[in-house]
């Protein structure tokens, strides 16, 4: 079986969620017999070429980019082209986002089926926070000019986040937005990106969703049918023995690994713990920056924090075992983080803010409203004196046992 999996971004200096997930999938299918190539995107420009052989054994093939916003992506030629070279039996689609869906439409033109896999909620918000400027969840686009003043009122752009608090200036800077995605707003034969998507999805094989919250959303908002819950999986290494143990002359030591971005909400850790004062806690922090200002003034607000800087899988493990407790306090929806799952294989209580993806594998004991600087700063103080009432996560599978669980989908359809 030939298997071509899709997505936003891969390959070398590329390690988040959805890169694990598939890098899982691939090792796992591949050592069942299965031939995999990867093609994804390289929106940072840090690959040097456009094929490359993975560690694994499985070939990455580079995909041309067109920007998050993007709906559709490269043309639907270009992907006949490549799909008819590499004759896969069947395309997997892990995250559409910079790469687009066209990659779908050329496989259904081909009769090759495909599958989805739903890592976050680019599917419901093309900026995929699903956040507003209120601070309010969102449950889906409406139209396409509102979300275009939406991305444009909360742009990582401080100036064009800040004239967009105009209305002139945020409907003209929204215009500016809408011309410059225009494959988002409008396809050749004036679809909208409610419709597109929708046809897509529906025209899958299956559509895995990784929480049962994005499951929920995606099923209610386009009405699917071919929706299912299938966690990722984690790979078989975190589920051994050897966490690290607390003792008493030890200090209590907090941790957040994950992308440094504002929705990631680093920012309410490090000022409850700066609003706690205690320092005897140590916080560790590490993941990619994606905001040098944003992840400056985060490492500057509490003083015993230490940057571990971005780390590989391995690392990670050792990094989560260091820790007394793991927080994830993100202010835009989650659909059950990698590593939450990771922290759960590890034995490790966990806090999270009550993003329905996090908190559907936590007791009630270890969330925290949105932004809530001061709920958080009580269940730090909580946990450091007793961990055992914060609780753990739900233990999550091993990527063995969703690989066979998703290669038993595949033999379904061919």
């Amino acid at each position: 079986m030939k298997i071509l999996f899709c997505t936003m971004q891969f390959g070398p200096g590329y390690n988040q969620g959805t890169e694990k997930y598939i890098r899982n999938l691939a090792h796992d299918l591949s050592k069942s017999g299965c031939d995999v190539i990867v093609a994804g995107g390289d929106p940072e420009g840090i690959l040097t070429d456009s094929t490359h052989i993975d560690d694994s054994g499985f070939q990455l093939i580079k995909l041309p980019t067109f920007g998050w916003n993007t709906t559709e992506g490269d043309s639907v030629d270009n992907y006949l082209n490549l799909l008819t070279e590499l004759s896969p039996d069947l395309v997997h689609m892990v995250n559409p986002a910079h790469i687009g869906i066209n990659l779908l439409n050329a496989a259904q033109k081909l009769g090759i089926p495909y599958f989805i896999s739903v890592t976050d909620f680019w599917w419901l918000c093309p900026k995929h926070t699903l956040t507003l400027k209120s601070g309010k969840f969102c449950s889906g686009f409406v139209e396409q000019e509102a979300c275009f003043r939406c991305i444009a009122e909360t742009h990582p752009n401080k100036l064009v986040k800040t004239a967009s608090q105009l209305p002139a200036a945020r409907n003209y800077i929204a215009k500016i937005l809408l011309l410059k995605n225009a494959p988002f707003a409008v396809s050749s034969d004036s679809k909208n990106r409610k419709q597109m998507l929708a046809s897509v999805l529906n025209k899958a094989r299956a559509v895995i969703c990784l929480s049962k919250t994005s499951l929920k959303r995606l099923k209610e908002y386009y009405s699917l049918s071919n929706c299912h819950y299938t966690p990722a999986g984690i790979s078989d290494t975190w589920f051994q023995a050897g966490s690290h143990r607390r003792t008493r002359n030890t200090p209590f030591v907090v941790g957040y690994l994950g992308v440094i971005a504002p929705h990631k909400g680093l920012h309410t850790l490090t000022h409850a713990l700066n609003d706690l004062g205690d320092s005897e806690i140590i916080l560790k922090v590490a993941g990619k920056i994606s905001t040098n200002r944003y992840a400056k003034q985060c490492l500057n607000t509490y003083r015993n924090t230490e940057y571990a800087g971005e780390l590989s899988e391995l690392r990670s493990k050792e990094f989560i075992d260091s820790l007394d407790l793991l927080v994830i306090p993100s202010n835009s929806p989650e659909n059950q983080p990698q590593v939450l799952l990771e922290a759960a294989a590890r034995k490790k209580p966990v806090l999270a803010s009550n993003t329905p993806g996090c908190a559907e594998l936590l007791p009630s004991t270890a969330v925290f409203p949105v932004n809530d600087v001061k709920r958080l700063k009580e269940l730090l103080s909580i946990a450091k004196k007793d961990l055992s009432k914060i609780g753990r996560p739900t233990l999550g599978l091993s990527s063995k046992a969703v690989s066979e669980e998703i290669l038993t989908e595949y033999q379904k359809v061919l």
